[in-house]
């Protein structure tokens, strides 16, 4: 892959990654006004799956990010995180996870 071109691509995903991230801050402002919710969840889908690919630009593979997600995962269940104690959200993150695989 040319590097230049990588490099630029990078920047762009940046980009669009923070307007993103603004853009659901926006959003999450006005949340209890918010009549279709649609919007949180294309800014939140939009943000993760760009991350996948500035992560494929960064050399590092979806099984990878998936498997490294997974480890950081279970090490907050161990230590307790109030996430995990409360919801059971990364325990139920790491299931899906490891279960798409």
């Amino acid at each position: 892959m040319n590097i230049a071109a990588n490099l630029k691509a990078i920047e762009q995903i940046k980009s669009e990654i923070l307007t993103e991230v603004a853009n659901l801050y926006r959003t999450l402002a006005d949340y209890d006004e918010i009549a279709d919710y649609g919007a949180v969840e294309s800014s939140v889908s939009t943000i993760v799956a760009m991350d996948y690919i500035l992560a494929k630009h960064l050399g590092i593979t979806h099984g990878t990010l998936d498997a490294r997600i997974c480890e950081l995962l279970s090490i907050a269940e161990e230590n307790g995180h109030t996430l995990e104690s409360e919801f059971s959200d990364m325990s139920e993150l790491r299931r899906y996870i490891k279960g798409r695989a």
